[in-house]
């Protein structure tokens, strides 16, 4: 099983660990502008989302799934009618799912459910 991306960085001065966050800061924005592009209401993705992207997604009002089953995922591109890109350059219009009436997250007991109800072709 593959792990996600991990760097190690070695810094001295503290105007260098500035310049690394603000670097990082402005690629978590242009990943986010990608995606803020084409309109999403969600965003589902197999992977974990950093905390910078959540915080630019959610001011676009866009809720973010994480850590998706791929299977999971495949199966909920097909209903919404969603393209699944690996890349947010990629990204566009035509990729976004419109099938997909609505979409709660109800908890029953102590665990959380994502629903995708009112589909057009499930």
């Amino acid at each position: 099983k593959k792990g996600e991306s991990q760097t190690n960085v070695e810094i001295t001065k503290e105007a260098d660990w500035e310049k690394l966050l603000q670097q990082e800061e402005d690629e978590m924005k242009k990943v986010c502008d990608d995606i803020i592009k084409v309109r999403p209401d969600l965003v589902i993705t197999e992977k974990g989302v950093s905390d910078l992207a959540q915080h630019f997604l959610l001011k676009a009002n866009i809720s973010v799934v994480r850590r998706i089953r791929k299977t999971d995922n495949n199966r909920i591109a097909r209903v919404t009618g969603a393209s699944i890109c690996n890349r947010t350059e990629e990204l566009t219009e035509a990729s976004v799912g419109s099938k997909c009436g609505l979409f709660q997250i109800k908890k029953i007991g102590d665990e959380y459910f994502a629903f995708m109800t009112e589909c057009e072709d499930p």
